[in-house]
């Protein structure tokens, strides 16, 4: 049986597409800014999210937390509009480091 063997530009051409789905994924924060702006500022104003009294200590809690109120307010997000409320939420006030890392 021949032995195929890929050039790094045949390789690219591989990779690339099969990657380009996930960026439907990314976290947007534009999009989880919006959606906070119209679902949560009501109730929270534009609090300091990352006070020395908060609760939620790392990012898989403030992920709970967005999960929840969303649960409970009957917003119907889906994984992707939580994971950009959560992104949103955490690049502008928490600033937590990814748990992977």
């Amino acid at each position: 049986m021949r032995k195929h063997t890929f050039n790094p530009v045949q390789l690219l051409c591989l990779i690339v597409p099969a990657l380009l789905p996930l960026q439907v994924y990314a976290e947007n924060f534009e999009r989880g800014q919006e959606l906070f702006q119209d679902q949560c500022v009501g109730c929270h104003g534009e609090l300091n999210f990352a006070s020395k009294g908060s609760k939620v200590k790392k990012l898989s809690e403030l992920k709970k937390k967005i999960n929840s109120w969303a649960t409970h307010s009957g917003t119907d997000w889906s994984k992707s509009e939580i994971d950009d409320v959560m992104h949103y939420l955490n690049k502008s006030f928490y600033h937590f480091k990814s748990e992977a890392d």
